[in-house]
């Protein structure tokens, strides 16, 4: 679904706890207790309790005997009546309610089933949001709201955790008191039959008292919904996860790579931060609340002898980190400071007697140095310097920087004092180097991440143009034979139309033929024979060094076809080159369905190189350049070719990802791709084998199978307008600046009437959550003009979000004050009542203020029809796009 009525789940007025009134309730008198411990503001009321009053609070027989609805209603009660229940509170105005545990019920899987259809059918008429079933609850500290069973509490902070685990949930909600951490939310899933990840991730984006999520799961259902809630959260704020690893899914014969590679592709394209331990989430939490905003991948160290930092360096390189490189004028002023006659470098090792003043000091110095980007600092028992006073002084230099400082302290109860004031003043502390390093690489990751999600690969190729009319008449061929492998010259145009090489040498009729092609193409060649009848070859030898070798793998080839009784008779021979003339080996290149994501495209080395699937690394389409390269430089097969090579080679593997992936947007009926091998020269990519399987589809899904849709060019457009040309085309993240001017240049009455309210300007983190949107679920079209300055900005949008089931979409529009009355905002509307026509939408619905009498006389003039609206002082704009379809 999507975040409506999820107020009603994380910011009740009122709750109920809904018990069996004959059965004594575990589950229910936790989550009672939790919620008086809470100390939660609004009434909290129990529902059908067994006694008059449990725990000081008010209790009735019946949901009918209610004398106030309760916002949100924790069912504690057989499954069986789970059903009813949520129809009886949904008649009385309940709009969320969280589902409990079972009490060990014995239903079979059909029941299940049965089950959990009833509760979606007896929520959907009120819209009701179910949490759960088997859900442990949620807690919200800043309102005291603890409707959970969680065994100790939390405290309030800035952090949201989200859990399929109860077990982990507590434990992490433990290890955080200890640290003095607190969250803005905890929430337990349970089997997410209505609430799923996607939707608390949804809210959680929006959330002003959230600034990080954490996040523990299994798995999800929708790919394309998971990425797309997942998307917009780490667009605004840092997601760090851990997944657990799913039992018996890894490769098999049928499969290249497994589903938790999938997995990890997903959530590196999210933006996301994966982890992989308990203690790295415990790690997590700490360091989410700790941790400051950075942009910069270069650590210094620093440490009280040169052994510690010296295994620090070495523990960070070999993790793929990256030392700072200290500057001149740093090693200077540090020179003067330490005088240690020793040349200074990073790892900075302090002399045996350094005091806890010059700690600080030399922190400073490294503060201050612009090559440099975060410190660790590592301190082991000194009798010149005491790690308390150390660390005292180290964090209050570290207080007035904002840079990331990390600080370790190395040995035992000699260091816990220093690692208590660490903690007390907000700072990174640790125990060993190792640690410590995992945490800022954990946020270079963020960083690097964060710039593949801000990638937009487009719909439609920029640089070059695919023979469409090519591709489609080999896909038309191939289905007219009846055939879901393409044959091999069908594959191998297929190809072509979209500028992939692959190989097709001609027929050799003769073994002197054949020696004089091998001589052409440069040993070592590859030998096939060709059979009559048969479509490509289907006995070869490889690697081949000379003429001889040619002649005895002939015979030996021949033999082989008579002792396995191989159809036809031998009609020829056909050669290949071994290897690349660049010398890289050959690589595997190709596409295979997820049942979750969709189409996921892979790279690694040939399967001749190695066992099936080793070494393949997955990346979900659509791709760009960057997103491309990212892929090939984590490859690293480019890494053995001369330093003079190594661009044009990645170049060449860059540009047919992009096409591949091109091929995959236009082409639906592509199911998998192998191009193996696949050899990489500076000129560009050839495939000596290529196999292409096609499936029918009921309907064309194009990039909708995609878990990630690609920027939809095709909805630029040009127009007239005002005596000029506007274009007009989906919002794009660059446009945060534009639209941000767009809203400054309300005037007070325009804002009112677009926001309800006195607000003119959103802040950065609202402003980025809507330009970068994800296309399928949500849509913003701008008109995009020049000033007389010749500076393009945005003079009008208008949004449209669309429910899950794509019947329904809420719109609002908005144009520059000064441009009322041009009929830009009727140019805006009607591309977007296109475009909702288009996509097969049944109606666009607005809401407006009494008073804006502009906008309804705009929607009268549409096609809209308006009524009074629930809320005082409101009009509903609504538009039949399409009749519903019969049932």
């Amino acid at each position: 679904m999507t975040v409506r009525n999820l107020e009603f789940l994380f910011r009740p007025k009122s709750v109920g706890v809904v018990a069996e009134p004959e059965t004594p309730n575990p589950y229910a008198e936790v989550v009672l207790r939790n919620l008086a411990a809470g100390r939660f503001a609004g009434p909290v009321t129990s529902i059908a309790a067994k006694r008059h009053s449990l725990f000081g609070m008010k209790a009735h027989g019946s949901i009918e005997e209610l004398e106030s609805t309760p916002d949100l209603a924790v069912i504690c009660a057989a499954r069986r009546d789970v059903p009813r229940i949520i129809a009886r509170l949904g008649e009385r105005g309940t709009r969320a309610v969280i589902v409990g545990a079972s009490t060990r019920e014995k239903l079979s899987g059909s029941e299940v089933a049965q089950l959990r259809k009833a509760i979606l059918d007896a929520a959907r008429p009120q819209l009701m949001r179910v949490l759960g079933p088997g859900s442990g609850g949620l807690l919200v500290p800043a309102s005291g709201l603890n409707a959970s069973v969680a065994p100790v509490g939390a405290m309030r902070g800035k952090v949201a955790l989200i859990a399929q685990s109860t077990a982990v949930a507590s434990a992490v909600l433990d290890r955080a008191n200890s640290k003095g951490i607190g969250f803005s939310s905890v929430l337990h899933l349970g089997a997410s039959l209505d609430v799923d990840l996607a939707d608390v991730l949804d809210w959680l984006a929006a959330d002003p008292d959230t600034e990080a999520i954490l996040v523990q799961f299994d798995a999800v259902a929708v790919g394309r919904k998971f990425m797309s809630a997942a998307r917009a959260a780490a667009r605004n704020k840092p997601v760090v996860a851990i997944r657990g690893r799913s039992v018996g899914t890894g490769r098999s014969a049928d499969r290249l790579f497994s589903s938790d590679e999938v997995y990890e592709a997903a959530l590196r394209r999210a933006g996301w931060v994966r982890i992989d331990t308990l203690e790295d989430l415990f790690d997590a939490v700490e360091a989410m609340a700790r941790v400051r905003p950075s942009f910069g991948e270069r650590l210094s160290i620093v440490a009280n002898g040169h052994g510690l930092g010296r295994i620090a360096a070495d523990a960070l390189l070999r993790s793929g980190g990256r030392l700072a490189a200290l500057s001149k004028d740093t090693v200077t002023q540090l020179d003067a400071l330490l005088q240690t006659g020793s040349p200074l470098r990073n790892p900075l090792a302090l002399p045996a007697d350094v005091t806890p003043s010059n700690w600080a000091a030399a922190l400073a110095v490294l503060l201050a140095d612009r090559e440099s980007d975060a410190v660790l600092t590592i301190c082991s028992p000194s009798p010149f310097a005491p790690g308390a006073e150390v660390a005292a002084a180290v964090c209050n230099t570290a207080r007035d920087t904002q840079r990331n400082v990390f600080t370790c302290w190395v040995g035992g109860s000699a260091m816990q004092k220093a690692q208590q004031i660490a903690a007390a003043h907000g700072v990174l502390s640790h125990n060993s180097p190792e640690k410590a390093i995992a945490i800022f690489l954990g946020i270079v990751d963020y960083v690097r991440n964060r710039e593949l999600l801000m990638q937009m690969p487009a719909s439609v190729a920029a640089d070059f143009s695919p023979d469409r009319e090519a591709a489609r008449s080999a896909l038309a061929e191939a289905v007219a034979a009846g055939t879901d492998i393409l044959p091999a010259r069908l594959a191998r145009r297929l190809l072509h139309a979209y500028g992939i090489g692959a190989a097709d040498y001609p027929l050799a009729r003769s073994i002197d033929a054949a020696v004089r092609a091998a001589d052409e193409i440069g040993y070592p060649v590859d030998f096939a024979l060709a059979l009559a009848g048969a479509d490509e070859h289907e006995a070869m030898a490889t690697a081949l060094r000379s003429p001889a070798d040619i002649r005895i793998a002939a015979r030996a080839l021949r033999s082989r076809v008579r002792a396995e009784h191989l159809r036809g008779r031998v009609s020829g021979y056909r050669l290949r080159p071994s290897a690349a003339r660049s010398g890289i080996a050959a690589l595997r290149l190709g596409v295979a369905e997820d049942p979750v994501f969709g189409p996921v495209i892979f790279l690694g080395p040939s399967a001749a190189a190695g066992r099936r699937g080793a070494g393949l690394l997955t990346a979900l389409p659509p791709l760009n350049p960057a997103l491309a390269m990212d892929l090939v430089r984590r490859s690293g097969f480019a890494e053995a070719a001369a330093a003079d090579q190594r661009a044009a080679l990645e170049s060449a593997t860059v540009t047919a990802l992009v096409r591949l992936s091109q091929l995959l947007i236009d082409v639906d009926e592509i199911a998998a791709v192998e191009l193996n091998p696949l050899q990489v020269e500076i000129a560009g990519v050839l495939a000596l084998d290529v196999s292409i399987r096609i499936a029918k589809r009921g309907r064309r899904f194009g990039f909708r199978r995609f878990a990630i849709r690609p920027y939809p060019t095709e909805l630029e457009r040009q127009v007239d307008w005002d005596g000029g040309k506007l274009l007009i085309r989906p919002i794009r993240p660059e446009d945060e600046s534009s639209l941000g001017d767009l809203l400054n240049s309300l005037v007070p009455e325009d804002a009112r009437m677009r926001f309800f309210g006195t607000m003119r300007s959103l802040p950065r983190s609202q402003l980025a959550r809507f330009t970068q949107i994800d296309y399928e679920r949500e849509m913003a079209l701008v008109a995009i003009g020049s000033g007389s300055d010749g500076v393009a900005r945005s003079l009008g949008e208008v949004r449209a979000v669309v429910d899950s089931d794509n019947n329904v979409a809420d719109f609002a529009v908005v144009v520059r004050s000064e441009l009322k009355g041009k009929g830009l905002g009727r140019l805006l509307l009607q591309s977007m009542i296109d475009y909702s026509r288009g996509r097969g939408m049944r109606e666009l619905r607005g809401e407006t203020l009494a008073g804006n009498l502009r906008m309804q006389q705009l929607a009268r003039s549409l096609g809209f029809t308006l009524k009074t609206g629930a809320d005082a002082g409101t009009v509903n704009l609504h538009l039949a796009l399409h009749q519903q379809r019969a049932a």
